[in-house]
C-alpha cells in the first residue's frame, strides 16, 4: 500500500529511506544541553513558531499555509534569530549553532531532528500513534509515515542511547578503542536502515582491524626480540588508535632514545595536577595529542587524554590521580618520534614556604596543595640530627609568622586563613635544614612526596629588659634604673600606638629612633611639658627585643619666683601663674639635706589669698613647676626658671637703752645691736645697721634712712665678728628736747635679713 514505507515515493536526492539510530553529529552533548536548558523536547519547537506545523520528511519546512511551505536552511535560521528579542541570549546562540551547522552538512539539521522525534515516539506511551507526533508539532500529513517508521526503527536503550550520542565525538577524536565499544553497544539492526551510521561503523571495523594487525606485528617483533621494529609497530598501531592502552604500553616498554630525539616529555607535579612540558628539540610546530598511563591499572583500562594544546607553555593535567605512579605520552599528529615522560609520583609539594627566625626558634608557614591528606615537617640542626616537628595547626601557621604579635615583627607576612605552619623552640643559634613532605591516599597506602627543602639561620639574639623604673634627680630631670638586656644595647624609645607587647621580636631598622634626652646610662633630662612613655628595647644588630615601658613627666617650671621671709617662721611666695596651669606645686628643700615637701597650690586660692607657706630657720631651695598631668607618671625635678633660695633666718635687734642714773642728770643712752641667727651660719654678707634721728628734733619719726640724719652706723663686719655691738648715743644739745630716732638696714643681704625692732614708743632719746 502506498505510503506504508517512510520515504518510498518522496524522490528526493536527499530523502531518507530509513530513520537515523544515532545523530552522528559532533558536540551532539553539548547541543542538548543548551536545548533542556531552554525547556525545549526537541529543536523543531525552536525553529518553527509556537503552535506552527513542520515537515521533516523530505527536510525541514515550516508548513505557513494550506500548500505554503518554507524550507528552514542556514537563512531561515539566522533570519529567525535576528527576529527575537534574546538574539544574544541563549536561543539566539542555539539557532547561530544550527545555522553553522546547516552550512557544514545540509542534512545534519534534518537528522538530528529525526533522531529526537523518534525517541520521543519510543518513549510516549501512545507512540504509536499519528495524534502523538501532530501534538509534537509535526504536519498531519506526515504523521502517519514518520509513526509508521519510528515503530519499525530499533529501540535503544539508556546504555545503547549513551552511545549512539558520543559516537561521532569518539570517532572525529581518533578514539577508536572507545568508539568500537560504543558501536558494540548499540543494536545489530541499528545499522539496516541507516546508511549514514552502517559507513560509519564500516569506517570504525576497518580501523581496529587496521590497529589489531599492527599489535600482532608489534608483539611478534617483541617476542625476536626487536625492540627497534617493536617500537616502530606500536607507534603506527598508536596512531591508528591513539586511545588503545595496549598500543601506548607497548610503545613505552619498547622504547629506547635515539640519536636525534628532542628528548623526553618534561612532567612534575604542582598545586592542582601535573604539568607537562616539552622539551627544548621539540617541532615547535607539532600537534600532540597527551594520553596518560597510571600504574597498576588494568591493561584494558582506558587512556584517557590531557585536554589543551602542548605548546610553548605547561600543559598541566588537572585530572591525574593523587599518591598515583603515571607516565605521558605525547603522540605526534604527523608520525614523528613520540615524546615519553619519565614514571612520575603524583604528589604535589607545599607552596608559598616561609621561613622565620626569632628568639631560639625557628617557624614556617606554607599553603597545602589540593588532595593532600597531611603535611611532615623535618628540622635538621646543624650536627646533622633530624627531629620530627609533629603535624602543623592552624594555631601554629599563626604563631609562626608573627609569634609575639608584634607592631614590628621580625617575621616575613602574616599567616593568613589558608596557611599552615610549624614553630620550633628552643634552639641554639647556627644554621639548620627544614623540609616540608606531603602525604596522599595512594593505592597501595599512604604515599609521601621528596619534599621542599629550605635553609633557616638562628640568629644570636639580646636578653630582653625585664624592669624598667624612673625617679626624680636632685640635680634636675630623671635618673632610669632596669634589669635585663644583657647581651646588646639597650636603648630607650617612645613608640607610636600602638606599642608592641614585652619580648616582641623586632627588627632593628624599624624601630622608632632613640629618644634624645636620655643617655646611655639612663640620665633622662625631658624637655619641659613633656609627658612620655619610655620603652626600653633591647638591641643586638638587626635584632631587638620589646621591654617594658615607664610614664615620664617633665613640668613646666614656672617664672618670676621670688620668696621672703615674714614674721612667725613663715614665707611668702610670689611667682607669675603659668598660662593653662590649674595647679602648681611649690617644693621646698632644705639646704641641711632634710625631706623635700611639696605645696600644690590652685589657680584661684592663689591669686586670692597669694601663699604664705610654713618654713624653719635653715636655708632653703624652692622650686614651682606646674603640677603633673599624670597621676600615674614619674615627674622629672624640674630645672631652670621656677627655682629661687631661701637664705637661713637671719635677724638684727637693736634696743635702745638709756643711760645710767647719775646725781643730777641720766648719762648717754646706749644703742645695743645684736646679730641673731637661728637658722646657723649666718655667712658673708650682712648689711649694715644705721640709727636715723628725724631732720628736725621734734619731728615725725623716720620712714626711710633718708627722712633724717645719721647717729651711727654698725656694719655688718663689726656684727659678724662679734654678734652685739653697743654705742653710745649723745643726746640733744641743751634746750633741745628728746628726739624720734629709729633704725635701718642697708646694702648687703638688706633684703634677706629681718629686721628686730623694739616699741616704737621707746626710741626716743631724752
Amino acid at each position: 500500500m502506498a505510503g506504508t514505507e517512510f520515504g518510498h515515493a518522496l524522490g528526493r536526492s536527499r530523502a531518507l529511506s530509513g530513520l537515523p539510530a544515532a545523530p552522528l553529529v559532533a558536540r551532539y552533548g553539548e547541543l542538548v544541553s543548551a536545548q533542556q536548558a531552554l525547556g525545549l523536547s526537541h529543536l523543531g519547537e525552536l525553529l518553527i513558531p509556537g503552535g506552527g506545523r513542520f515537515r521533516v520528511l523530505d527536510g525541514i519546512f515550516s508548513v505557513e499555509g494550506p500548500g505554503r511551505r518554507r524550507h528552514v536552511g542556514a537563512q531561515a535560521l539566522r533570519e529567525l534569530r535576528a527576529g527575537r528579542a534574546d538574539a544574544e541570549g541563549g536561543a539566539g546562540a542555539l539557532l547561530e549553532r544550527l545555522a553553522g551547522i546547516q552550512e557544514r552538512d545540509p542534512a545534519a539539521l534534518r537528522r538530528i531532528l529525526l533522531y529526537q522525534l523518534v525517541r520521543l515516539l519510543h518513549e510516549h506511551p501512545r507512540g504509536d500513534l499519528p495524534d502523538t507526533a501532530v501534538g509534537f508539532g509535526v504536519d498531519p500529513d506526515e504523521a502517519a509515515a514518520l509513526v509508521h517508521a519510528a515503530d519499525a526503527s530499533p529501540r535503544l536503550d539508556a546504555a545503547g542511547r549513551a552511545a549512539a550520542e558520543r559516537l561521532e565525538d569518539e570517532w572525529l577524536a581518533g578514539r577508536v578503542r572507545a568508539a568500537a565499544r560504543s558501536a558494540a553497544a548499540l543494536p545489530r539492526a541499528a545499522a539496516g536502515g541507516d546508511p549514514l551510521l552502517a559507513g560509519r561503523l564500516a569506517g570504525l571495523a576497518e580501523r581496529v582491524r587496521a590497529a589489531d594487525a599492527l599489535l600482532d606485528e608489534a608483539r611478534g617483533h617483541e617476542d625476536r626480540p626487536d625492540r627497534e621494529r617493536a617500537a616502530a609497530a606500536y607507534a603506527r598501531a598508536a596512531r591508528v588508535a591513539w586511545d588503545c592502552p595496549r598500543a601506548v604500553r607497548g610503545l613505552i616498554r619498547t622504547h629506547r632514545p635515539a640519536e636525534g630525539d628532542p628528548g623526553p616529555l618534561e612532567a612534575s607535579p604542582v598545586p592542582g595536577g601535573v604539568a607537562l612540558r616539552r622539551p627544548a628539540g621539540a617541532d615547535p610546530d607539532e600537534i600532540w595529542r597527551v594520553v596518560r598511563l597510571t600504574r597498576r591499572e588494568p591493561v584494558t583500562t582506558p587512556l584517557p587524554e590531557v585536554p589543551g594544546p602542548l605548546g610553548a607553555g605547561p600543559l598541566t593535567d588537572r585530572r591525574a590521580p593523587l599518591g598515583r605512579e603515571v607516565r605521558y605520552v605525547a603522540l605526534p599528529g604527523d608520525g614523528g618520534t613520540p615524546l615519553i615522560s619519565a614514571p612520575l609520583l603524583v604528589a604535589p609539594e607545599v607552596t608559598d614556604l616561609r621561613l622565620t627566625d626569632g628568639r631560639s626558634r625557628v617557624g614556617a608557614t606554607w599553603l597545602r596543595p589540593p588532595g593532600a591528606t597531611g603535611v611532615r615537617v623535618a628540622l635538621t640542626d646543624p650536627e646533622g640530627r633530624t627531629r620530627d616537628l609533629g603535624a602543623p595547626t592552624a594555631a601554629e601557621a599563626a604563631d609562626a609568622a608573627d609569634p609575639a604579635g608584634a607592631a614590628y615583627p621580625a617575621g616575613a607576612g602574616s599567616a593568613g586563613p589558608d596557611r599552615e605552619g610549624v614553630r620550633a623552640d628552643g634552639l641554639a643559634a647556627g644554621e639548620y635544614l627544614l623540609r616540608v613532605r606531603c602525604s596522599y591516599a595512594g593505592a597501595g597506602g599512604e604515599v609521601v612526596s621528596s619534599g621542599v627543602g629550605a635553609a633557616v639561620t638562628v640568629h644570636p639574639w639580646p636578653e630582653p629588659v625585664t624592669g624598667l623604673g624612673a625617679r626624680a634627680r636632685g640635680a634636675g630631670g630623671l635618673e632610669l634604673r632596669w634589669s635585663g638586656g644583657d647581651g646588646g644595647d639597650v636603648r630607650f624609645v617612645q613608640w607610636p600606638e600602638p606599642a608592641p607587647a614585652e619580648g616582641a621580636e623586632l627588627v632593628a631598622s624599624a624601630l622608632p629612633p632613640a629618644l634624645t634626652w636620655v643617655d646611655t646610662a639612663g640620665i633622662a633630662q625631658p624637655p619641659p611639658g613633656t609627658l612620655a612613655t619610655v620603652s626600653a628595647v633591647s638591641v643586638l644588630g638587626e635584632r631587638a627585643l620589646a621591654g617594658p615601658g615607664v610614664t615620664v613627666e617633665a613640668p613646666e617650671g614656672v617664672c618670676g619666683l621670688t620668696v621672703r621671709r615674714t614674721s612667725g617662721g613663715r614665707a611668702k611666695v610670689s611667682f607669675d601663674w603659668p598660662d593653662g596651669a590649674g595647679r602648681v606645686v611649690v617644693a621646698l628643700t632644705p639646704d641641711s639635706g632634710g625631706e623635700r615637701t611639696e605645696h600644690p597650690v590652685a589657680r584661684a586660692v592663689f591669686l586670692r589669698e597669694g601663699l604664705e607657706l610654713p618654713v624653719g630657720p635653715g636655708a632653703f631651695r624652692v622650686t614651682a613647676y606646674t603640677a603633673p598631668r599624670s597621676a600615674h607618671a614619674v615627674a622629672a625635678a624640674p630645672r631652670g626658671a621656677g627655682q629661687a633660695v631661701l637664705p637661713p633666718d637671719v635677724a638684727i635687734a637693736y634696743r635702745l637703752l638709756p643711760g645710767p642714773r647719775r646725781i643730777l642728770r641720766r648719762g648717754p643712752a646706749v644703742l645695743r645691736v645684736s646679730l641673731l641667727s637661728p637658722g646657723g651660719d649666718p655667712g658673708s654678707g650682712l648689711p649694715d645697721f644705721v640709727l636715723v634721728r628725724a631732720a628736725d628734733g621734734g619731728g615725725p619719726r623716720p620712714h626711710r634712712p633718708g627722712d633724717g640724719a645719721e647717729l651711727c652706723r654698725v656694719s655688718g663686719a663689726e656684727l659678724a665678728a662679734s654678734g652685739t655691738v653697743e654705742r653710745e648715743i649723745l643726746p640733744h644739745p641743751p634746750g633741745g628736747g628728746p628726739y624720734a630716732v629709729r633704725g635701718f638696714l642697708l646694702g648687703g643681704r638688706a633684703a634677706s635679713v629681718r629686721l628686730d625692732e623694739p616699741s616704737l614708743t621707746s626710741l626716743v632719746v631724752r
